[in-house]
């Protein structure tokens, strides 16, 4: 029997991740998974002759009575037990692999889920993962991590870190922790968050340049790395209005706190023979005296600080402004304050950088401030996973989240055909319309119209997605 694995099915295994308690392959040669739902411990097991040939998978499951019309969240297990992706049409066999073979040679689970295996129902007799690091203790507080695969490694150093995080944040630094919601691809986000922890204690971490065309989640994906590692974000926002002075802060005048005592006692003695109030002149005196202090920009403060600095659209900043990040982003961290001294960056200081190539106004990034990132592309979501996306942020029906990513994949299409712009691609515009339409404003047809197309100027892309809407939610939701 062949069954289509969906995007979805994969999916819902990443969030499902607590549930696989082990992956493993066997001496007979096939790659098992042993997973724990209502029925208890249960098992699959998969295999692949050849990259050419359909994966076939051992399995039985409560969605055999509907004929698989959905797939189903362990086949999806048992593509990334295999590293693949889907759609993927799998071959379900009826024959149970040889169980006298089915002792575990090699532990997959802490490259792929991010701890050791922990069978039951399968045994371990052979040499194990090649990555030994234990397993470190995960709070229940933090076991969401875990969907995000990384490495064991990895982390363990996010752990330590988000540990320090708890003991020295205060409450206001928290309530600007943003919520992790980036869905990864593929293990784009697991690079990135390697790269922000490189290093003995993360000491030699490299920023991220998150490279990728609008509407591709780059922000979503800045501000869950800042979650992951549990740092507040100050975003700063590309363009030639952005200089040195606006980020590293410059010299003010200051009133000065208090003033001489004998010349206050002076003034006071001189108004009472004058017969003179002499509060109004003391407070006068007092703002009337001022000093030189320097007021610390935005940039400054994250680094002193030890927060995340997202800058969205890098590739807009003036020379001015990258040649002052170079020292901030090389083995030394720190960043030199004319008018101010030099600063070494705190310990837990972060920089991510965004950008999409190519777009008006923009210019190639400088080799040397270039390489001090580590690139990372940022794919569009998969269809399903953007309809996901789009039900858990509104709380839309499924059916109305799966038409609206529809349209995007459809616009996403003919964007990619060079037939409009990119700049009709906006998932922002989905997530109003699911909104408005939980808020009964109407149909969905009307409502994506007006949500898609009222912000684009030019008549003909307008009425190329206004055409594109009619054909695909011609049926209202």
């Amino acid at each position: 029997m062949n069954v289509k694995v969906y995007p979805a099915n994969r999916q819902r295994a990443f969030e499902l991740i607590e549930k696989i308690k082990g992956i493993g392959r066997a001496a007979n040669g096939w790659t098992y998974v042993e997973y724990e739902d209502g029925r208890g411990r249960s098992i699959l097991a998969a295999t692949q002759a050849s990259p050419d040939s359909p994966v076939s998978v051992w399995h039985t499951c409560p969605a055999e009575k509907s004929g698989y019309q959905k797939g189903c969240w362990h086949l999806g297990a048992a593509l990334i037990a295999l590293g693949k992706d889907a759609p993927q049409v799998v071959e379900l066999t009826n024959s149970e692999p040889d169980p006298a073979g089915a002792d575990i040679v090699e532990d997959l689970a802490p490259n792929i889920i991010g701890h050791n295996s922990n069978f039951e129902i399968l045994t371990s007799g052979g040499t194990g993962s090649s990555q030994s690091a234990p397993l470190p203790v995960v709070p229940d507080e933090d076991s969401w991590l875990l969907k995000y695969r990384l490495p064991i490694s990895v982390l363990t150093k996010v752990l330590e870190f988000r540990e320090k995080q708890r003991r020295r944040l205060s409450s206001e630094q928290l309530a600007r922790v943003p919520k992790p919601e980036y869905i990864p691809s593929g293990m784009e986000f697991a690079r990135a968050v390697g790269a922000l922890v490189y290093g003995e204690g993360g000491d030699e971490w490299e920023p991220p340049l998150l490279i990728g065309p609008k509407g591709s989640g780059k922000s979503t994906f800045a501000e869950t790395l800042a979650a992951v590692l549990m740092l507040p974000v100050c975003k700063i926002f590309g363009g030639i209005d952005v200089n040195a002075e606006a980020l590293l802060g410059s010299k003010t005048l200051a009133p000065v706190e208090g003033i001489d005592v004998f010349l206050e006692a002076k003034l006071r003695a001189g108004a009472k023979a004058a017969g003179i109030d002499p509060e109004p002149l003391v407070q006068r005196l007092r703002g009337a005296q001022l000093r030189v202090s320097f007021e610390v920009g935005l940039l400054l403060n994250a680094v002193q600080a030890g927060e995340m600095v997202v800058i969205d659209e890098v590739n807009m900043l003036v020379p001015e402004v990258t040649s002052l990040l170079h020292g901030l982003l090389d083995w030394q961290k720190v960043l030199f304050v004319p008018g101010y001294g030099q600063v070494k960056a705190h310990e837990c200081f972060r920089l991510v950088a965004c950008m999409n190539p190519g777009y008006q106004g923009t210019h190639p990034l400088n080799e040397a401030f270039q390489d001090r990132f580590r690139s990372v592309q940022v794919p569009h979501l998969p269809q399903n996973t953007l309809a996901e996306l789009i039900r858990m942020k509104t709380g839309c029906p499924e059916g109305v989240a799966a038409q609206l990513a529809n349209v995007f994949a459809a616009l996403s299409e003919r964007v990619k055909n060079g037939d409009i712009s990119d700049r009709v691609l906006s998932v922002r515009s989905l997530l109003r319309a699911a909104r408005e339409h939980m808020d009964g404003y109407g149909e969905l047809r009307e409502i994506a119209r007006s949500a898609l197309v009222e912000g684009i100027d030019d008549k003909f892309e307008a009425d190329q997605v206004a055409d594109l809407i009619e054909a695909h939610l011609g049926v209202t939701a």
